[in-house]
């Protein structure tokens, strides 16, 4: 998915997950969307295997537990966002991929859409 793609589909999620937390949430759902792809590029990191999960799920933990559930909302979107796409994330050894071409806008903007329906059922 794009980058723009990962922050509009956090936000969406941690819009219905986490409403009300304030000011800095629209800023820290995107810190949390693009920082599996920032840890890939500085620490080598791939985000798309599960024990690779496991490690944004350690350094996102403390942060949800203090109250900054946007910042560990976005991440983890992040890594089950990229399971939807042809790419895919590997869990246990077996590839979990979709239909989703990684390039594609339209694609990209199917999968913010799909990001609504949490939302959409929120009353």
């Amino acid at each position: 998915m794009k980058w723009w793609a990962h922050v509009l589909c956090s936000a969406l999620l941690a819009a219905a997950l986490a409403p009300g937390e304030g000011a800095a949430a629209p800023v820290l759902v995107a810190v949390g969307a693009v920082l599996p792809d920032v840890l890939e590029r500085i620490l080598g990191l791939r985000h798309r295997s599960l024990h690779e999960l496991a490690v944004y799920l350690l350094l996102t933990g403390p942060l949800a537990l203090s109250g900054t559930v946007t910042v560990a909302v976005g991440a983890v979107d992040h890594i089950l966002t990229d399971a939807l796409t042809v790419h895919g994330v590997t869990v246990f050894g077996f590839r979990v991929r979709g239909p989703l071409k990684t390039e594609s806008y339209a694609h990209n903007a199917l999968a913010v859409a799909i990001h609504l329906l949490p939302l959409a059922l929120i009353p």
